[in-house]
């Protein structure tokens, strides 16, 4: 088995040969024995370095068929985000606190640029889904779509997939910490100062709805069993 070391250094050798090669996800790996003579290890050192990029998405094994590159989702990155907000004794409502900040910086940037220009179709999209929260039951639902819609009009494909990420880590923390839910109408309104300022044209607007929407996140959140932090629901 290959050091640990040695096995991070052979899977980036691994990674630098799939970018050099414009191998795109879907494309067939090069054998085992071109990596063998390629990179210089032995074929235990390349299966170790396989399996721990299949782990990351970056590879995938289709048996009987062989190894490809992969999409490299985000499944990783969910996986190891959601074990590090559960982890005991290392300040699990601080993580949850700092996951709803990187969250908010990135969605007040992107509600900014799409209050400069956007659409005129979103404005309809988010309305729509300001009206599903006020009936409650797919409220979850059209909540995370709305954000979506917002992120998606940005443009920016890997802001999106991030946001998409700290929602749905936050949501399953939350399901395990519990705490109170917000009002369909308080939800619905934060929603619809955020797209009255998009209707606005007001970047600055936009940004101060956005701040206000997560202030009230976080103030609900006090009240959460976990004290200084809980968590609530839905997280909006």
């Amino acid at each position: 088995m290959a050091r640990p070391q040695l096995g991070d250094e052979i899977s980036k050798r691994i990674i630098d040969l799939i970018i050099e090669r414009d191998l795109p996800p879907g494309s067939p790996m090069p054998t085992e024995l071109d990596l063998m003579a390629d990179i210089g290890v032995s074929r235990n050192s390349i299966r170790e370095a396989i399996r721990a990029l299949r782990a990351l998405g970056i590879v995938e094994v289709r048996h009987g068929y062989g190894t490809f590159v992969g999409s490299a989702g985000s499944e990783a990155l969910r996986t190891w985000l959601l074990f590090r907000t559960r982890t005991p004794g290392a300040g699990t409502t601080g993580r949850l606190r700092d996951l709803l900040e990187v969250r908010e910086m990135l969605e007040t940037e992107l509600t900014r640029r799409v209050a400069r220009r956007h659409r005129p179709e979103l404005i309809a999209a988010l309305e729509s889904c300001v009206a599903r929260m006020r009936k409650g039951p797919d409220s979850a639902a059209a909540d995370r779509e709305f954000h979506d819609l917002i992120c998606a009009e940005a443009g920016f494909d890997l802001a999106r997939e991030l946001t998409r990420l700290f929602w749905d880590v936050y949501r399953a923390a939350e399901a395990e910490l519990g705490g109170p839910a917000g009002s369909a109408s308080s939800t619905a309104k934060r929603h619809q100062a955020i797209v009255d300022a998009l209707v606005a044209g007001d970047a600055d607007a936009a940004e101060e709805a956005v701040h206000r929407h997560f202030d009230e996140v976080r103030k609900r959140a006090k009240a959460g069993k976990y004290g200084g932090f809980g968590v609530a629901a839905p997280v909006d």
